[in-house]
Formats: C-alpha cells, structure tokens, sequence
C-alpha cells in the first residue's frame, strides 16, 4: 500500500507532507509577473484573483483561463519552474474546453524524513517471526506449548518443528506483500518520485496473519494521473501475479490432514469465502478437490496466496489515499469522489453488520487519509488508451478476487 499527499488534499498525519513555503514578495503587479511567466505557454482569455485560498496557509491565488499552447505533461513542469522563480506553485486544471491554471503563493516542499535503514530490516525481521508463528498456528502449533518447550525444557527440535511448519505461509505471504510494495517503488523511482524503502508492520500479537501488511510513503507529489495510475496500480498488480501463482502451487501441494484449530477459534468453522477466479482455478486445476474451501484452509502456501488476494483487494478499494483512490482518481477525475462515498457507506454497512467486521480497520483508514483523493498539480494530463484499458481491466479483477464474505461463520 503506498501513502502519499498532494499539495491540495486533506492532511494525512502519517504521511510524509508537503508545505508550502512563503517567500511573500510586495511587488504591486505579480499577477501581471504570473502572465508573462506563462508566456508563449498559456494564450490567455482572462485573468482574475481567487476569491479565497485554496489550500491552508496559502496567502493569494490567481486564476488564469484559456489555453495551453502545447501538451500539458510537457509543459506543466516548465509553468512550475517559472511560477517558482515568483513564489508561486501552478494547479492545471480544465473547465469544458478552457484550461485553467491556479496560481498558489507558496512553495511546495516535502518534509525530509529518512529512515534509517536497519529499521527496515529490524521491521522485516520481526515481521518474519510473527508470520511464521501465525503459519505454525496454521499447522496447530500452539504458542504456549512452544514457550514451555523451548522456554523451559530449552527444546530446540520443537522450535525447528515450529519454523518449518510456519516458513510456506510466512514466506509466501511477505513475497506477496514485499512485491506489491516493490511495484509501487519501482514505479515511483521510475517517475523520478521520492519514496520510501517498504515498512513491514508486524502484528504485535500473534493472530490470523501476524502482520498488518506493508506501506510505503510517497515524499514528494505526484504531478500528474500518468503518475498517480501508475504508482496506485503497480503494487496490486505485482502483489497479484505472485498471489496467482503461489495459489496454483498450492493447489498441487499436500494439506495437513487435520482441521486448522486456529480457524475454529476465530471462526468456528474453516470455511473460506473464495471468490471467483480461485474457484474458478480450483474446479479447473485440481476437479478432484471435493471442498476447496477446507482445503486452502488446511494448506498453508495456498491459504498465504488467499489472504494475499485478499489484501489486494483491499488496497483497490477506491477510496482516497488508498492504491485504488489513486487508480480511480486518474480514470474519472473528480467524480472518483461520489465512488468513493458510495464504497465507505458499503463498507460501513458490511463492517457493521457483522458480514465482514475486520473491514472497519480500512474505513477508519481511508477517514484517515480522506475519502476524496486530492487532485495532482496538473489533472489535465490524459492517461492514454493503454493505461485506461489496464485500468478498466483492474476493476474487473477487483470483482474477480473479491468477495464480501470473505470469512464465513458458523458451522460447515
């Protein structure tokens, strides 16, 4: 999952944030500076002042309407540098057929934080430990009885029992989730965008998964929806390809011929919600598999390749600053916004009611980060025929691998 902040979103605590900078300057006729700043890049029609700031702290605004003189992914960097030079940071924007450019006093200028990276490793490592507990559980290893074993009696074959048992579910999962936050850096340092190295989130108590999963943090702005499409929509598509393929690994594999204990005590039955690809894969790969569902439970590569389907799809929920705020946000602009309100109120309901209540952590999250995900400095920029064809195609795999009883309770 990656999380950043544009210059004009709603704050994220816990993202690396942009500031704006002030450098005010008394010239009497900056807004006349600003148009010949846009140059023979801009033919404008009308110039006007904001009427309020646009974005917190910022001091004046200035609205210019007309036309760009050439492609807005060229040119917008340029209109940056020059307003820059004034004290100002540019918004393109468009408005039917008359491009727009605001004018915001200020600078943009991300916060520098840096992370050493021993925490990284630190972070990872931990992480390792609690997943491959959690998969030993899988495999009904019981965490007290491996205290008193290696604790007590100092039985080191027990605790070499419990890593093989535990390392499928634990490696698999942390390749599923170690490449989707790959995809979104590679992708980031591709755009020449400052990122983060991935923060692995170990769960400080052993559980379902021993891991809260993986982010990474966006430092400075995507410009544009190219951009923002292409960091959003990396990391699930990587984390996917692994997830495909570990599923039908697993599906070959041998499951343990007990019930998974750890499921019972959660859920009170080892059924699985599967969606439609993976039932799909199962009646087509391995038609001898009476219960799919009990099956994946019980194998422990196959069940890390499930939850990893199952966070993907949590990642593409379209709601702010989540990979799918990104991704729908570069597809329909503005209108990604009644999306993702639709989406919240679906996932509060969901939550609340009890069909799927883990799914209130990610409507807490995207209240967070907010539901609507902020525009990049240039929203003009199309994404291409290419991208929008990709993207089309991930909302389709997003109903493919999603379901919304992904844990079924009760007896069965």
């Amino acid at each position: 999952m990656s999380i950043s902040e544009s210059l004009f979103g709603e704050p994220n605590e816990n993202a690396e944030r942009p500031r704006l900078l002030f450098t005010p300057r008394p010239t009497p006729d900056i807004s006349d500076q600003l148009a010949r700043a846009l140059g023979d890049l801009f033919i404008i029609q009308e110039a006007a002042p904001g009427p309020r700031p646009l974005v917190q702290r910022a001091m004046r605004t200035f609205i210019f309407r007309g036309k760009l003189t050439g492609d807005s992914e060229r040119l917008y960097p340029v209109i940056t540098e020059r307003f820059k030079a004034l004290g100002f940071t540019p918004m393109l924007q468009r408005d039917g057929d008359v491009d727009v450019v605001i004018a915001l006093e200020g600078l943009l200028q991300a916060r520098r934080v840096s992370s050493p990276v021993w925490l990284h490793v630190l972070l990872l490592v931990i992480t390792i430990i609690t997943t491959t507990l959690s998969g030993a559980q899988f495999q009904n290893y019981r965490l007290d009885v491996l205290i008193r074993e290696v604790g007590e009696r100092g039985n080191l074959a027990y605790l070499w029992n419990v890593i093989r048992a535990g390392a499928p579910f634990a490696l698999t999962l942390l390749l599923i989730l170690g490449v989707h936050e790959m995809g979104h850096y590679i992708a980031a340092r591709r755009h020449k965008v400052d990122v983060t190295l991935p923060y692995f989130i170990p769960f400080p108590l052993i559980g379902i998964l021993g891991t809260l999963g993986a982010v990474i943090f966006i430092k400075s702005p995507l410009t544009n929806r190219k951009q923002l499409f292409d960091v959003g929509i990396s990391g699930p598509l990587a984390g996917f390809v692994v997830a495909l393929i570990a599923f039908i690994i697993g599906l070959f594999l041998i499951p343990a011929d007990r019930p998974n204990l750890a499921f019972y005590a959660a859920f009170g039955s080892e059924r699985l919600g599967m969606p439609l690809l993976l039932q799909g894969l199962g009646d087509v790969l391995r038609p001898d598999i009476a219960n799919l569902s009990r099956f994946v439970a019980r194998q422990p590569v196959a069940l890390a390749a499930w939850f990893g389907m199952l966070l993907t799809v949590l990642n593409l929920l379209p709601i702010g600053q989540l990979d799918g705020g990104h991704v729908m946000y570069a597809l329909f602009g503005r209108a990604a916004w009644s999306i993702a309100l639709f989406v919240f109120a679906g996932m509060v309901f969901l939550g609340v009611s009890g069909i799927f209540p883990s799914l209130m952590i990610f409507a807490m999250l995207a209240l967070l980060t907010g539901l609507r995900h902020p525009p990049p400095g240039d929203d003009i920029t199309d994404l291409g025929t290419r991208r929008r064809l990709i993207g089309y195609a991930t909302i389709v795999l997003f109903f493919l691998i999603g379901t919304a009883t992904p844990f079924m309770f009760g007896p069965g």
